[in-house]
């Protein structure tokens, strides 16, 4: 399609990603002053490095570029991995994905990089063969993302038995769906090879699907809201609850200092706190995702 090498198929996912850019990008002009526009932000960085991947992987590789087909290929596994790494990123991010607890996501992106120079760059400017590499790098990433995703239904379904809003058991659904749209890559492009429609379609519809639950973000905020009665609490209560929500990772000794009150003072503002709003400990705060803390308090 004009003269290039993406298909009608590759074109027409651009402009639905560029138009969803445009609309989410709008609406983060709308909460630029909002707690909650760190969402929308993520939201339309997301869009964007799908449309990277969908015009660099529809591009490359085309001998009228007067590249090295080798330098194209390296370039375009390259790309794909950085979106992969980011679409991953957002997932853990939006989702709270539980992958390996003893495992960093900072120390997954170092095993990406080194997996992408030892097992396709090395492999194919040593061989030539495309194939070859490709096999060992996209195999390799397979099987680590088939790993995870055992962990990941696991803990989505878990989260989807014990909650009672409609809306927020879709979230978590989405959740899965999302990462199977990522799983979908290495397989597609491993059983069918430069296959464009097969590629970029199934990694694609993982994009449409969070793309549902970003419009469901207001009404994903109301039922939040409502499984934390913040209205309930006092004013001490509420500023201590605000602190947690906003920095999790901090101990309560942190926090009495911050406030400028007694451990034991704050341990009976937070069993009131718990008891009113329904959450057992300061882990339950943890385990909620950077987006769902901003819901809450926004």
């Amino acid at each position: 399609m004009f003269n290039t090498q993406i298909e009608i198929s590759t074109f027409i996912y651009i402009l639905i990603f560029a138009g969803l850019l445009i609309v989410a990008f709008i609406q983060l002009i709308n909460v630029w002053n909002k707690r909650d526009r760190n969402y929308y932000l993520n939201f339309c960085a997301l869009l964007f490095s799908g449309i990277v991947y969908n015009l660099i992987e529809g591009l490359l590789p085309d001998h009228q570029f007067g590249i090295d087909i080798l330098a194209q290929n390296i370039l375009a596994f390259t790309v794909g991995l950085v979106v992969a790494f980011h679409y991953l990123f957002y997932l853990k991010k939006i989702y709270n994905l539980k992958f390996y607890e003893k495992i960093s996501f900072a120390s997954i992106g170092m095993a990406a990089c080194m997996a992408l120079i030892v097992l396709f760059i090395l492999p194919y400017t040593v061989t030539k063969s495309l194939e070859v590499s490709r096999v060992f790098f996209l195999g390799f990433f397979f099987i680590v993302l088939l790993l995870m995703i055992i962990v990941v239904i696991k803990d989505q379904i878990k989260k989807i038995k014990e909650e009672k809003s409609a809306v927020l058991k879709i979230h978590y659904f989405i959740g899965i769906i999302g990462f199977l749209g990522l799983l979908s890559l290495p397989f597609n492009i491993l059983v069918f090879g430069d296959n464009q429609v097969i590629e970029q379609s199934s990694f694609s519809v993982g994009f449409f699907f969070l793309t549902i639950d970003f419009f469901l973000y207001g009404l994903r905020k109301k039922e939040l809201k409502k499984n934390i009665p913040i209205a309930e609490l006092s004013a001490r209560e509420n500023e201590i609850l605000k602190i947690l929500l906003e920095n999790p990772e901090l101990k309560y000794a942190e926090i009495s200092e911050r406030l400028n009150i007694s451990e034991k003072t704050l341990s009976t503002h937070l069993n009131k706190i718990y008891k009113k709003i329904g959450i057992r400990s300061k882990k339950e705060i943890n385990e909620m995702s950077k987006s769902t803390r901003e819901s809450i308090i926004s």
